[in-house]
């Protein structure tokens, strides 16, 4: 699937996905993480959020290669820390309904990368999301923070493209951060890994300002 994204600069690749040798195979990143023997030990906090029923939890147990045949909504919050080479990747998944969102600022301090899911087949909300995911690119704590938007369940046939998304949601109006918007589907796996590369040539952005 091809991506849209802001103007993207090249930057040195920096370990976002940590997975083992019995599963680097199905993501595909163990190649990644073989390109940066000579990076320095690095720790990463990514900020995972949306809407309710996005696919937050299920793109999060994809990364992990866990399960993802029983997900439940997620009512506080899931933290996967996972070390791999000398990296430690820590993934903070926030439930998305209504009333958790106003505590979504408490998990704001430190983050060095923001995955913004949408579910695309879900147009009823697009304005909703919009308007969320607006409100965070305002947040002074998350000020500079690249920003990867993952187009979710494209594997529906009712799905819209991330071209469309991305037009309806004003990106090519951000000048102030990196951005990018991934089509994928967390259910099959397609497109995470182009994501998450992405996200790995990243992730220095704001630790560089």
């Amino acid at each position: 699937m091809t991506p849209t994204s802001g103007d993207v600069t090249e930057r040195p690749l920096v370990t976002l996905v940590s997975v083992s040798e019995n599963t680097g195979r199905k993501m595909g990143l163990l190649s990644i993480l073989r390109k940066l023997k000579s990076a320095p030990d690095r720790e990463v906090r990514i900020l995972l959020l949306g809407l309710d029923n996005g696919g937050k939890t299920t793109l999060l147990k994809q990364l992990a290669s866990e399960d993802i045949s029983h997900i439940t909504p997620t009512q506080g919050f899931n933290i996967k820390s996972v070390q791999s080479q000398g990296f430690k990747l820590n993934v903070w998944d926030i439930g998305g309904q209504r009333k958790i969102r106003p505590y979504w600022r408490n998990y704001f301090e430190n983050t060095d990368v923001l995955i913004y899911v949408i579910d695309s087949a879900d147009r009823k909300r697009f304005e909703e999301t919009g308007q969320e995911l607006a409100e965070l690119l305002d947040e002074e704590k998350l000020s500079g923070v690249p920003v990867l938007i993952f187009a979710n369940k494209q594997d529906l046939l009712t799905a819209a493209p991330a071209s469309e998304i991305a037009e309806g949601l004003n990106l090519h109006t951000i000048r102030d951060r990196m951005w990018q918007i991934q089509s994928c589907s967390a259910l099959t796996g397609e497109g995470v890994q182009d994501g998450m590369t992405w996200v790995c040539k990243n992730i220095t952005a704001k630790k560089k300002q």
